[in-house]
């Protein structure tokens, strides 16, 4: 008895067929081959905000100008020389008494630049230079003390014979002649008054007087003087500063 295995074999064939139709005709991809890359998307530009751009250049303008500004300022203004502390008319000027300080350029006539500080030093007080102002070109000179005509005495004074925390140098007072201690009687002297101005003091070693230094007309320097080592001179402080 034959067999007949043509339906099978040609249903077999037809199923092979439909399955082969929906593989991959390239047929299966080796193990571990790389994908295929993917198309990459193109980049969109970014946008500018028109803000921000107008801030930036404004802000760029403000520096440029407050530069100028700073730059113009600083270089408009010069060093001069200032009083750092008071020096009284007559008194000599020391380097602690000096400092700097920067104005600007035309703000004060007639002031000393920085670079001529030194050579004002040991030079004395035209008139009173207070505390923390500029000093000017004619505030102090080379003056001896005393001057041409005039004399310097010294005197020693005790406790109620001159007010002590007014006998500032250069301050105009007047000696009084006082009367002898050994006498009640007065004398020619008793009574008579010296214009003269303070130049400098000090306490005395006793603690109890003060030594002052005077300026006073060379023609009566030897009565005052004479009448300073009797101890009969009182001082009167004037009006005048």
């Amino acid at each position: 008895m034959s067999i007949d295995t043509d339906p099978r074999n040609s249903q077999r064939g037809d199923a092979q067929r439909r399955d082969g139709s929906r593989r991959d005709p390239a047929g299966p991809a080796p193990v571990g081959a790389p994908q295929a890359a993917t198309a990459a998307l193109p980049r969109l530009p970014g946008r500018r905000n028109p803000r921000w751009i107008a801030l930036g250049i404004l802000a760029l303008c403000l520096g440029a100008l407050l530069s100028y500004v700073v730059y113009a300022r600083v270089a408009s203004e010069t060093t001069v020389v200032a009083v750092a502390a008071t020096v009284y008319r007559g008194e000599v000027v020391e380097r602690a008494d000096l400092t700097t300080v920067r104005l600007r350029e035309g703000s004060l006539a007639g002031t000393v630049p920085s670079s001529g500080l030194e050579r004002l030093v040991g030079q004395r007080a035209v008139y009173d230079l207070p505390a923390g102002s500029v000093l000017s070109a004619g505030s102090v000179a080379a003056t001896s003390v005393p001057a041409e005509g005039r004399a310097a005495v010294g005197i020693k004074l005790a406790s109620g014979k001159a007010p002590e925390e007014l006998l500032l140098p250069s301050s105009p007072v007047r000696l009084v002649a006082l009367p002898p201690a050994a006498s009640s009687a007065a004398d020619k002297l008793s009574g008579k008054t010296y214009p003269a101005r303070v130049i400098d003091q000090a306490p005395g070693a006793d603690g109890a007087s003060i030594l002052v230094d005077v300026e006073v007309d060379q023609a009566q320097a030897a009565t005052i003087a004479q009448l300073a080592a009797q101890e009969r001179i009182a001082v009167v402080r004037d009006a005048g500063r």
